[in-house]
């Protein structure tokens, strides 16, 4: 199993989830994910610290998937990456067990 965290600006969020659902829904798997809001930072694209100066925030994704599914996340970063030029969009992949396995 993989857990992929995704961070990502607020305003691309919604084609985030949407092309996620499309997705699975082609893979036939349950859309499963975790969302945490107001999440702070810096990163390659301008502050999102939701203060006077830097207003915005970002948005964090979890998502638990088999390994066979990591392309389909891979794909949907690049097609933000290519929508959205310039917009802050990470994907970070860590190994995982569930815990009755350990």
């Amino acid at each position: 199993m993989k857990r992929i965290e995704i961070v990502m600006t607020q305003a691309i969020e919604v084609d985030f989830v949407n092309l996620w659902e499309r997705a699975c829904r082609i893979a036939d798997i349950k859309c499963k994910y975790t969302k945490i809001d107001n999440v702070m930072g810096q990163g390659n694209s301008n502050p999102k610290l939701g203060d006077a100066i830097w207003p915005q925030l970002n948005v964090m994704f979890i998502l638990i998937i088999e390994e066979k599914y990591v392309n389909m996340v891979r794909n949907i970063m690049k097609t933000l990456h290519t929508t959205y030029v310039g917009e802050g969009a990470a994907a970070f992949i860590s190994d995982i067990a569930n815990i009755e396995e350990l």
